[in-house]
């Protein structure tokens, strides 16, 4: 309860839209540190797949927010900025997958390296996060390693879906919040 009341929930514009992250990057700059707590977590996921790219294109707008925050020193949100810079150049990444089969140009050595450092720095976080999302003890592992097959065959969904919310979450509005609806009932924008 002290670190809640140090650190604030209060924390204007670039704080209200991916709040946890930003109080917990502002905690992080006041000496503050974290871990997983294990155990399940029950959330409602979106509905639609509307509220879904909805969702994702309103965490890369906070996580930007956050990144460019004067708030929070640069030596601490280093990583996130790699992180999020990562997302937001995923589209390009994207095409120079599809695009390297059909016309192969050559590239300076650097960018080859740079493609394949932000492919394999998205699909461990990935991977990281379904392997995080289901329990072993639960489900047992014959269950456990069919539901992570499963879940890394949609990739190339996600991948699309994920595209859209990056490039519509860096050209959009970014201190504009959609409610994402979890309930059955209308959208809401605010």
């Amino acid at each position: 309860m002290e670190a809640e009341r140090q650190v604030s929930f209060d924390n204007g514009l670039d704080g209200s839209v991916a709040e946890d992250c930003f109080f917990a990057m502002k905690a992080f700059s006041m000496g503050y540190t974290f871990n997983f707590i294990e155990g399940e977590m029950w959330e409602k996921s979106p509905f639609t797949l509307w509220d879904f790219v909805q969702q994702r294109k309103r965490w890369l707008q906070g996580i930007l927010l956050v990144v460019h925050s004067k708030a929070i020193p640069m030596k601490k949100k280093i990583l996130l900025a790699i992180s999020c810079y990562s997302w937001v150049t995923l589209p390009l990444s994207t095409s120079n997958i599809l695009l390297a089969g059909i016309c192969p140009i050559s590239c300076p050595q650097f960018v080859d390296v740079l493609c394949a450092f932000i492919g394999a720095v998205s699909i461990y976080m990935y991977i990281f996060g379904v392997i995080k999302s289901f329990s072993l003890y639960r489900f047992g592992i014959s269950r456990y390693i069919l539901c992570i097959c499963g879940a890394l065959a949609t990739i190339p969904f996600n991948l699309i879906i994920e595209n859209v919310a990056v490039i519509w979450g860096t050209f959009g509005k970014k201190h504009k919040f959609y409610v994402v609806s979890k309930e059955f009932r209308p959208p809401v924008t605010v």
